[in-house]
């Protein structure tokens, strides 16, 4: 699948991530390395996935910024993994919202996730 679209019956379903995450204190050559990796995130996106908008605030939350991907669900796992290699010793906190664009029918695809996951 080369986009983040669902056939359905009535149309298609195009799947947004949004993420969440809050960076720990980061001292001047911490937040070189973070920049690196973020690059290395950028540049390592799997097939399919793209970034929609990158957040350095994420006001009103306790997070310290977000990021909004578009792309296939069954690369949604591929991402995490890749997210979770360059960032875990930045970020101490994050929260990823799965959504979709536009009106769109429930798909089965979303309770394989939701079974999969430990309650937030």
């Amino acid at each position: 699948m080369a986009s983040g679209r669902v056939p359905g019956e009535i149309g298609v379903t195009e799947f947004i991530y949004l993420t969440l995450y809050r960076l720990r204190v980061l001292d001047d050559e911490e937040k070189k390395r973070w920049f690196r990796s973020w690059r290395e995130i950028r540049n390592q996106l799997p097939k399919g996935m793209k970034i929609v908008t990158e957040a350095s605030s994420a006001f009103g939350t306790e997070y310290t910024g977000f990021t909004i991907y578009e792309g296939p669900l069954d690369k949604f796992k591929e991402l995490v993994d890749v997210i979770e290699k360059y960032s875990k010793s930045f970020v101490e906190k994050s929260l990823t919202i799965i959504g979709t664009k536009g009106l769109s029918l429930p798909t089965a695809e979303f309770q394989k996730i939701l079974e999969g996951r430990p309650v937030d």
